[in-house]
């Protein structure tokens, strides 16, 4: 295998501009789950509720942080917090959908119950992150989850 090290720096999330009608939609839909918690006496769903809007409503506007991935012969490692042997990885896709500047590359576990790792990739490295890939691991069509949908929905 041939010695290879690939280094870039990607928004830890997608950020997405969101409008005044946003914030008061989701407060609108928060009273409505509180106002069913309280009809059924369900307190502690409505602190849940409650306490879940706020963090909401705080988290929504927030610019997401720059993160350093590498990719080497031996895995991929995000920052110096974490490091995925290529073992523990079964397959990598790539999800280039739209216009983004930033196409979402995963990694799929040989444990099943272990959610895809995602990590984001520039645009204009994508052939070349592609290719190292493509020498230690199998590339498999990315299919969109419910979630991955609902988010896009939502716009979070």
């Amino acid at each position: 295998m041939a010695s290879f090290e690939l280094r870039w720096q990607a928004p830890e999330y997608e950020y997405r501009e969101k409008g005044v009608s946003w914030y008061w939609i989701s407060m609108i839909v928060a009273v409505i789950i509180l106002g069913a918690a309280i009809w059924q006496k369900n307190f502690l769903f409505g602190f849940f509720v409650v306490t879940a809007e706020i963090l909401i409503l705080a988290w929504a506007n927030r610019e997401p942080p720059l993160i350093e991935f590498v990719l080497n012969e031996k895995g991929f490692s995000i920052g110096s917090e974490k490091s995925y042997a290529y073992a523990e990885l079964e397959s990598f896709s790539i999800d280039n959908f739209g216009e983004t500047d930033w196409p979402s590359l995963f990694f799929q576990f040989h444990r099943k119950l272990k959610p895809p790792l995602k990590a984001r990739i520039p645009k204009d490295r994508l052939a070349e992150i592609e290719k190292a890939l493509k020498t230690v691991l199998a590339q498999v069509q990315h299919e969109h989850s419910m979630l991955d949908t609902l988010e896009e929905f939502i716009g979070f």
